[in-house]
């Protein structure tokens, strides 16, 4: 009973919210404010990370990359006296400070296991020396990935404080 209460409830939420949309589609350009619709940002993949995007037609704002994080946090704060802007950039920048970290340890992690996997090939065999740089290796590689699950989190959290602004 509770599920069919609840899918009620979402129903009734997203009606609610598309009529306010369709009212407010007219009237948000002859106030020359910028609505969720237009405005509002998301995230997008790419090959090498997440992209920050823009409105309906998902224009291409920031990219916060896999290998070499840029600084995305300007776009997620927009203008700084709007609703939530501080809390964006905070979220924002927590978000490119752990892709970073796991950046680095992601690139290291990659270039030791490819130079244990050349040396070990080139040398017909793995030495102790070859599985000592795998495996540590692997293990930056195994403790990046919690890293950049906790940057995509941070950056989920940047783009809803972001989006507050355009909550009606």
């Amino acid at each position: 009973m509770s599920e069919v209460m609840t899918a009620l409830a979402i129903v009734a939420m997203l009606t609610v919210a598309r009529a306010a949309g369709a009212q407010d589609a007219g009237t948000s350009r002859a106030e020359g404010a910028c609505s969720y619709r237009d405005c509002g940002v998301g995230i997008a993949p790419a090959w090498n990370g997440l992209l920050v995007v823009r409105g309906s037609e998902q224009r291409r704002m920031a990219n916060l990359n896999f290998f070499l994080p840029r600084d995305i946090s300007p776009v997620l704060r927009g203008d700084p006296a709007a609703l939530g802007a501080d809390s964006a950039l905070t979220h924002a920048e927590r978000s490119v400070a752990l892709r970073r970290a796991g950046a680095v340890l992601t690139d290291v992690g990659a270039v030791a296991v490819v130079v244990a996997i050349v040396h070990a090939a080139s040398a017909g065999k793995a030495n102790a020396n070859d599985r000592v740089v795998g495996g540590a290796g692997l293990a930056a590689l195994l403790v990046s990935v919690p890293i950049q699950f906790a940057a995509d989190g941070a950056l989920s959290r940047a783009v809803w404080w972001h989006n507050l602004r355009y909550a009606r």
